[in-house]
C-alpha cells in the first residue's frame, strides 16, 4: 500500500507505506500526518501511528480528536482553526503517547492549499522529551543557517537529515529552480523534487552523509549555478548534510563563498567558542579573498584593538601592530571613528600601526565592521602586499561577509554568556553548587589516582537570620556578597570557593590535608570578622573541615557538614575539623 505525498498542487508521487520520517543525526524522530478539512487522517507514517497507538492502516480515516485525545484536541482547536484559515501553526505542548507517558512534543501544522482553497493540512510531530536541550540548540543552528543563507544574494541552502528530508530550504536563488521554500522544507528529496532529479541527487546526498563532499554545476536558463553538498558534523559525528547553491554567472569570484558559508556555519552548529569561530573566519577570509593576511579584531572601549585571530598565525606582526596603535593609520582606526568599512594604504611615510604594516611588506588593508547586538564589536581585516588586491569591489564583498561573521560571533558569544551564567551564582559571582559538584567529582578522581590529599571546608554565616530580620533581605544580600569577597581573598590559585546556597559557602583545597585546611579556614574566618560591616557591626562565620583521610568511605561534603554543626554547637565563630567516630 502507498501513502501519498501532498504538495501545493496536490498529490505528487507515492512513497513506500510505513516510511518513518527522519531523525536529524541522533536527534528526535519527526512524525508526519495529513488531515482533511474534516480533521480525518488521510496519510500517516509509521512513527506517528505507533506513537499514538495505531497502525498505519488503522489511523487512516480516524478523527484527530480520537488520535491525540480529547484534552489535547480541545487545546489545539485554535491552531487547527488557524491552519484551516491558511496560516502555518507552530507550538510545543505536553502530550500523552500510547504508553501513557507525558511527553513534550513540538507540533507544526502546514496548510495544503490548492486553487486558493485550504484542502487540508500536514502535521509534523517531534518528540523532544529526551533531547529538548539539544533540539533547542539545533533550532538555533537552523536559524543561523537561514540567516546566513538570506544574507548572501543568489544563494540557497538546503539542510537535510539522515532520511534525506529537507530541514531547511532558504535562499533567494531557489526561485531560479522553480521552487519556493515551502515546496521543499519538511519534505524528503523524492517528495520535493521531480523523480528524475531526485534519482540524480540521491547518491550525492548519501555521499555527503557518509562524510564526502560532492560538487557539480547546473545550467538553469541563462544562469549557471555551482552546487556543493557536504557533511555537517556535530561533536565529530556527521549529523546532517547540506547543499549550498550559488549563481556564478556574473560573479565567478563568489564561487568560493559557499565554502566559507559552509565552514563557518559548521563551526556555529558545533557550538564552538568565539576563539574557534574567529580562527575559522580568518582562515576562510584569507583563502576566499586570496590575500596575504586576514584577521579578526575586537575593539576595547578605548578604541584600541585586540587581534583575536589571524591567518597565517604570525603573532609577532600582530603583537607589533597592537603595540603601535596611537595615530595608527590603520583601516580599523577609520572604522572606530566612523563606523564605516574602509581601505588604508601604507607607504614609507606611514607611522604607528601603518608603519609596522609597511615595514612587514604590506601595502594595503581593507576592513569591515562587525556589530554584535547593535554595538561595534570589532572588524574583519584583509591585508595584501600589493595594492591591487585591495579594491572597492573587495571592500564591498568583505562588508557582506562581515554580516555573516556578525551572526556567528553574536550567537557563539551569547551561548558562552549563557553557559557562564549557568555556572555562576548571580549574587556573589562565585561558582554555584552545580559547578562546585562537577569540580569536586574531578578532584576526587584525581586524588584517588594520585594519592594526593584533598580537603573541603564548609562555611556558614553566624546568626544570618537576624541580619535579614533586623536590616532586611537587601542588606542580607550585600552582606553575603561582601563575605564572598573576603573569603575569595583567602583562596589560592587552583582552589575553588563556591556558594552552596543560602548563607553557606564551600572551599575546595586540592593537595591540602585537614590540619592545613583548618588553619586556612581559621584565617579566612578572621578575614571575615576583622572588618566591620557598615562601619558598625561584626559578622562571623563558622566552618567545618574534612579531608579524604578523615572521611574514609563517607561523603566528604557530608563529613564537613557534621564538623560545621559541631562548630555551631561549640558557640560559633570557629573552625572544627571532622573526626571519624571510633569503631566500637
Amino acid at each position: 500500500m502507498a501513502e501519498t505525498a501532498y504538495s501545493e498542487d496536490g498529490p505528487r508521487r507515492p512513497v513506500p507505506a510505513g516510511k518513518v520520517l527522519p531523525a536529524r543525526g541522533r536527534g528526535p524522530t519527526v512524525m508526519m500526518g495529513y488531515w482533511d478539512r474534516d480533521l480525518h487522517n488521510a496519510v500517516a507514517d509509521t512513527a506517528l501511528a505507533t506513537w499514538f497507538g495505531f497502525t498505519v492502516d488503522a489511523i487512516k480515516g480516524t478523527h484527530l480528536s480520537a488520535v491525540i485525545g480529547e484534552t489535547a484536541y480541545q487545546d489545539s482547536l485554535p491552531q487547527v482553526a488557524g491552519v484551516l484559515a491558511g496560516a502555518e501553526q507552530h507550538w510545543t505542548r505536553q502530550m500523552l503517547n500510547s504508553s501513557g507517558e507525558t511527553r513534550t512534543a513540538q507540533v507544526a501544522l502546514i496548510p495544503h492549499t490548492r486553487d486558493g482553497e485550504v484542502r487540508g493540512f500536514i502535521s509534523l510531530f517531534t518528540d523532544l522529551t529526551e533531547t529538548l536541550a539539544g533540539e533547542s540548540q539545533a533550532k538555533d543552528s537552523l536559524e543561523r543557517y537561514r540567516a546566513l543563507a538570506r544574507s548572501i544574494p543568489s544563494v540557497f541552502v538546503l539542510l537535510y537529515d539522515a532520511d534525506l528530508r529537507h530541514v531547511v530550504a532558504e535562499g533567494q536563488a531557489l526561485t531560479a529552480f522553480g521552487f519556493r521554500e515551502h515546496h521543499i522544507e519538511g519534505r524528503t528529496l523524492f517528495e520535493s523534487l521531480p523523480h528524475h532529479r531526485a534519482v540524480e541527487l540521491e547518491p550525492r546526498y548519501r555521499s555527503a552523509l557518509a562524510g564526502t563532499e560532492v560538487t557539480w554545476t547546473r545550467e538553469v536558463g541563462d544562469r549557471v549555478f555551482s552546487l556543493k553538498t557536504g557533511p555537517v558534523e556535530t561533536d565529530g559525528v556527521v549529523s546532517a548534510g547540506m547543499v549550498v547553491a550559488m549563481d556564478i554567472t556574473k560573479a565567478r569570484q563568489r564561487e568560493q563563498s559557499w565554502a566559507a558559508l559552509h565552514e563557518i556555519s559548521t563551526a556555529v552548529a558545533r557550538s564552538e567558542d568565539t576563539a574557534s569561530v574567529t580562527a575559522k573566519v580568518s582562515e576562510v577570509l584569507r583563502r576566499l579573498f586570496l590575500v596575504d593576511n586576514a584577521s579578526v579584531i575586537r575593539f576595547a572601549p578605548s578604541g584600541s584593538v585586540q587581534i583575536v585571530a589571524v591567518s597565517p598565525n604570525d603573532r609577532d606582526i600582530a603583537d607589533d601592530v597592537q603595540s603601535h596603535q596611537s595615530g595608527s593609520g590603520l583601516a580599523t582606526d577609520i572604522i572606530w571613528h566612523t563606523g564605516n568599512a574602509a581601505i588604508a594604504h601604507y607607504d614609507a611615510r606611514s607611522e604607528g600601526g601603518a608603519g609596522v604594516m609597511f615595514g612587514n611588506g604590506f601595502r594595503a588593508s581593507a576592513a569591515a565592521p562587525i556589530h554584535v547586538l547593535g554595538d561595534l564589536w570589532g572588524a574583519v581585516v584583509l591585508s595584501s602586499r600589493t595594492k591591487e588586491r585591495v579594491s572597492e569591489e573587495v571592500l564591498g564583498r568583505l562588508s557582506e561577509f562581515a554580516n555573516l561573521v556578525e551572526i556567528a560571533i553574536g550567537n557563539t558569544q551569547a551561548r558562552a554568556e549563557l553557559e557562564q551564567q549557568a555556572k555562576t551564582d548571580t549574587l556573589t559571582g562565585l561558582p554555584n553548587r552545580r559547578t562546585f559538584q562537577a569540580r569536586l567529582d574531578l578532584e576526587l578522581s584525581s586524588a584517588a589516582a594520585t594519592g594526593q590529599p584533598l580537603s573541603l571546608v564548609v562555611f556558614d554565616v553566624d546568626h544570618f537570620k537576624s541580619v535579614n530580620d533586623t536590616h532586611g533581605h537587601s542588606t542580607g544580600d550585600l552582606v553575603l556578597a561582601e563575605i564572598a569577597r573576603r573569603l575569595r581573598r583567602a583562596a589560592r590559585h587552583g582552589e575553588m570557593l563556591a556558594r552552596l546556597g543560602g548563607e553557606e559557602f564551600v572551599w575546595l583545597l586540592p593537595g591540602v590535608a585537614a590540619e592545613q585546611a583548618q588553619a586556612a579556614a581559621e584565617r579566612a574566618g578572621l578575614s571575615v570578622a576583622s572588618e566591620r560591616f557598615a562601619a558598625s557591626w561584626v559578622v562571623t562565620v563558622s566552618s567545618g573541615v574534612c579531608d579524604l583521610a578523615s572521611a574514609g568511605a563517607a561523603n566528604l561534603l557530608d563529613c564537613a557538614d557534621i564538623a560545621l554543626f559541631e562548630a555551631k554547637r561549640q558557640g560559633r565563630n570557629r573552625s572544627v575539623a571532622y573526626r571519624a567516630p571510633s569503631p566500637e
